[in-house]
């Protein structure tokens, strides 16, 4: 296995599939209202007082210098943060889209005010570092799209290296040793150590503590989105086995329930079937119109036979496996079988298929059945040079969306309320089951298929196809 395979391997291994707005909602809900706003206002409380009501902060140089631009700055904050939790308390009001948006902006915001304060309370002896910890944990939690979330905690622990370098450039400012410590990370953080600060061994004792942090906020980071990565996995295993055991169960009683009804009603057929031809048989030579609707009635019958015979053709659906198929591979393949390289169809193929699509609990020869189906309709009602608009795009309530564009004339509104109809076609070699098929098995599986169709312009189908049968 080459280097390159092994990377994309890995990169396969520790990513993670999006997370489901409700899901989303749900984390932020939590992490930004419920627990967020009460924590936030109690924070913002005990950090006024001793920004503005106690001496805590004053009375070195150095200090002084940083104190005030950092009240400044936090009185912004104040009222940066009372927007957020009026926009947060009527949260359900707006879309996800605008939520993960603000809680993006509050998280860089509330990084760099946690920085500001490890540049007051100490730099490197500060205890506010534990808070970037904190801040790491609750960025996992609220942002769980992976790359935005790895960004967001990394750049809160550049905010934190940063902060230390402005402490130390205040700091060496305020105590005239920049050129005793040049070329060394910075010094401690109390004034007594200040003056030892000129030995070797105490600034790489200090360089050390400083890498170790930073290098534990970035593992922090990575533990975070690992986490998730395992928990996300998880939620979707078990999504999946449910998925998997209530389809399988769906088609199973669908089975079931066909082969009873055909079964049932194949004998009364064969009892009207047989007086048939009894009567027929005795009537021959004596009433010609009775013989004819004799006729008729036994021709009723064999093809009412016939469609009972396919519908116990669906028992064998409880025999089928259902998968865990790519929607986007089973396009590929049906594209392929429906115009094979060799069979050269003068006709232009535009495809929008997306790579984000989720799976689909179906089992493959019904989806490769319905797809083939149509795009062979499309194919035939294309003329030669023609184009043929294929799409495939995830849909609102976890649906995939199938759009097929044919190149044709279009369809009668009179005809396309009888499309479906088994037997019916306005083709001159069509049997009229294929489109009768592809909306069977989209329906048991509880999707829906549709068409719009315009003379002149052409025909669409389009297939909706849940991922969730809940």
């Amino acid at each position: 296995m080459s280097a390159i395979e092994n990377i994309k391997r890995f990169f396969r291994l520790i990513s993670t599939s999006s997370i489901d707005p409700d899901e989303q909602y749900g984390r932020l809900k939590l992490m930004e209202r419920d627990l967020g706003v009460p924590i936030k206002v109690f924070v913002l409380a005990i950090t006024a007082y001793f920004l503005f009501f106690t001496d805590e902060f004053k009375g070195t140089q150095w200090l002084d210098v940083a104190l005030e631009p950092v009240q400044e700055f936090f009185m912004g904050y104040v009222l940066v943060n009372v927007g957020a939790i009026a926009f947060l308390l009527f949260f359900n009001r707006w879309p996800l889209r605008v939520v993960h948006w603000v809680t993006l902006v509050m998280t860089f915001v509330d990084a760099m005010v946690v920085s500001a304060l490890v540049v007051i309370t100490g730099g490197l002896d500060s205890m506010v570092y534990y808070v970037f910890v904190v801040l790491i944990i609750r960025n996992a939690i609220s942002i769980p799209i992976p790359a935005t979330q790895i960004s967001i905690n990394l750049l809160t622990t550049a905010g934190y290296a940063a902060a230390i370098f402005v402490w130390k450039g205040w700091f060496s400012q305020a105590t005239g040793l920049d050129d005793d410590l040049s070329g060394v990370f910075p010094g401690p953080a109390t004034m007594e150590q200040v003056t030892q600060a000129n030995t070797l061994e105490q600034d790489q004792y200090e360089s050390a503590l400083f890498v170790i942090r930073v290098f534990f906020l970035v593992l922090m980071t990575a533990l975070c989105y690992g986490v998730q990565v395992l928990f996300d996995r998880d939620q979707i295993s078990q999504r999946e086995s449910r998925e998997y055991t209530l389809r399988r169960e769906q088609l199973r009683s669908t089975g079931r329930l066909a082969a009873e009804i055909a079964h049932r009603l194949k004998n009364p057929l064969s009892i009207i079937n047989n007086a048939a031809f009894s009567m027929q048989r005795h009537l021959v030579g004596q009433d010609a119109n009775a013989t004819k609707q004799l006729d008729m009635i036994r021709s009723e019958v064999d093809r009412s036979d016939m469609i009972l015979t396919e519908l116990m053709g669906y028992a064998r659906l409880s025999e089928g496996r259902v998968e865990r198929l790519s929607v986007k591979d089973e396009m590929r393949f049906s594209i392929e079988d429906a115009f094979p390289a060799a069979s050269n169809f003068e006709i232009t193929l535009k495809e929008q298929i997306s790579d984000a699509l989720p799976p689909l609990m179906m089992q493959r020869a019904h989806l490769r059945e319905i797809l083939v189906n149509v795009l062979v309709n499309a194919r035939e009602a294309t003329p030669t040079g023609g184009v043929i608009e294929i799409s495939c795009q995830p849909s609102p309530n976890y649906a995939i969306e199938i759009r097929v564009k044919d190149g044709g004339v279009g369809v009668p509104d009179d005809q396309i309320a009888r499309i479906f109809e088994a037997y019916f076609t306005t083709k001159e070699k069509g049997t009229g089951l294929g489109l009768a098929i592809v909306k069977q098995n989209t329906e048991l599986y509880g999707g829906q298929i549709r068409v719009d169709s315009e003379l002149g312009t052409g025909t669409e189908f389009i297939l909706t196809f849940p991922t969730r049968a809940l």
